[in-house]
């Protein structure tokens, strides 16, 4: 298991946080093109939350497979 920094844990978390109070601002602001945009911000962490949904990371794979028992020869 490799050690992560506490800006690599929160990185993510905090620029969903970011974006999702950018798009709420957006939406409150303006019409139009301030529409489009927060659509956009308030889309990316769905996005983001299908993508890890979707796809299994090969480590979690590795961690969850039943550690091999060697044998022992009498």
């Amino acid at each position: 298991m490799t050690h992560k920094t506490n800006r690599q844990i929160f990185a993510l978390p905090i620029l969903l946080g970011v974006s999702t109070v950018a798009g709420l601002g957006a939406g409150l602001i303006g019409d139009g093109v301030w529409d489009v945009g927060a659509g956009l911000l308030l889309a990316l962490p769905l996005a983001v939350t299908g993508r890890y949904w979707v796809r299994q990371p090969a480590t979690q794979s590795r961690q969850t497979a039943a550690p091999k028992v060697a044998s022992i020869a009498r």
